[in-house]
Order: structure tokens, then sequence, then C-alpha cells
């Protein structure tokens, strides 16, 4: 094509004014050489463009797709947003109504200043079992020793004056702060060593609808004092008959 368009353009030249010095004929050849070059190389890109246009459109529609698929998921979440947000609005008013309703404590049942040979704490009238006897150091697994103890107590717990309460096991600690022996907390060691006794009075045949426990770190001392003979008194996990 561009050989031919050479050669017209010579005849042109040559034929319609006789004679073109060769360096002009050369310089327009040249010239048409570079228009040609221009006017392709346009056309590539404009075919390039064509191509990138169609893949937008393309990708434009897979976009498109994917956001009403979002849409879908959005509105979806919502509804089940709203839903839920209805049913803890249910919840928190139930909830409401029964904090505001009067509840009955139950009792502590009265028990003389010391049973089986353990104290009784006046304030709770709770057992005193000491854990630096029931536990070992640090520990939440009873010892030997502690396992000789709740098994009379147990006992005692199945006399007909005892049979019908319910039991509730409060553990206690003092307040120095939990170090290297494995538990979260003060809180978390009380909450263990409790649960270990409930356990065992359970594995022995008491019933557990009749037990409870809890856990309260070293917040509720027996005495107050730092000496290590204080500290000693508030390690401890009591048993609580309730009426």
């Amino acid at each position: 094509m561009k050989k031919i368009g050479t050669l017209a353009l010579a005849a042109l030249l040559y034929g319609g004014s006789g004679c073109v010095p060769l360096s002009e004929y050369q310089a327009l050849e040249r010239r048409f050489a570079q228009q040609e070059s221009y006017v392709n190389n346009n056309k590539n890109k404009l075919r390039e463009m064509e191509r990138r246009e169609q893949s937008l459109t393309l990708r434009s529609s897979e976009q498109e797709k994917q956001l009403d698929l979002y849409r879908a998921r959005l509105e979806k979440s919502e509804r089940l947003r709203q839903r839920l947000e209805g049913q803890l609005d249910e919840s928190q008013t139930a909830l409401s109504l029964a904090a505001s309703a009067p509840r009955e404590e139950p009792t502590p049942t009265l028990l003389p200043t010391e049973v089986m040979g353990l104290q009784v704490n006046p304030a709770t009238q709770g057992l005193i079992l000491e854990t630096g006897v029931m536990f070992p150091a640090g520990q939440a697994t009873l010892s030997t020793k502690g396992k000789q103890i709740l098994d009379r107590v147990r006992t005692e717990l199945s006399a007909p004056q005892y049979s019908a309460k319910r039991i509730r096991i409060d553990g206690h600690t003092d307040d120095n702060p939990i170090k290297r022996s494995g538990h979260q907390s003060n809180w978390d060691l009380s909450s263990k060593r409790a649960l270990a006794v409930l356990h065992y009075l359970e594995q022995g045949g008491v019933s557990s609808d009749r037990l409870s426990f809890g856990g309260y770190g070293p917040f509720m001392p027996l005495v107050s004092g730092s000496t290590k003979e204080a500290k000693a008194k508030n390690r401890r996990v009591e048993i609580v008959l309730l009426d």
C-alpha cells in the first residue's frame, strides 16, 4: 500500500510539473511515511481504546452484580439487627422487672460457735475450713486432710436437722497478689477452691440441687491486719447452711 502510494506521488510530481528536485521528492516521501505511520499509530490506539472500553463495560457489569449482592446482604443483615434489637429490648425489660421484684434472701441457719471441732463465723454462720489445711499452698486441689474433714462434714449435713437445708460454699483468700500459682487472680483461686469443695460433697452423695458456691477473693476478711496469722485466718472456705 505504501509502495503504490509513493509511486503515485512520484508520477504526479514528475508528470504534473516536469521536473522536481530529488531532495524535495525525498522530503515529501519522508513526510508521507511519517503521516502514514501517524495514522496507523492512531488506528492502533483507537483499537486499544475500544478493547479497554469493552473490558470496562464488562467489569462494570460484574461490579454492578457484586454491588447488588452486597446490597441484598446488607438489607438481610439490617433486618436481622432490627429483630435482635427488638429481642434485646424485650430481654432488658424482663430483666428490669425481675430486678425490681422483691426477693427473699435465704437466711443462714444459726449454728453453735463450734460444730464438729470447726469454728463458726458469727457474721455469716459459716463453718470455717482453713485452706492451709484443706489445700496445698496456692492450689485448688483438696489435700488428704481436707477430704477427711469434708467426709465428717458430709456426714453431719446428712443428719435430720440439716438434711433439708441448702448449702452455700464460699471461698476466701488473703490480699496477697497471685504470682506463680497459675491462677488468674484471688477471685479465681477462691472460686476454684469453693468449687472443689462442692464437687467433693456432691461426689459423696450430697444432692446437687442443695449446693451452690461463690468466690469472694480477699474482700470479706475474717479478721483485719497484715500479719501472717491474720492472713492465714482469712484464707478459708466457709460452708453456710441456708433455711
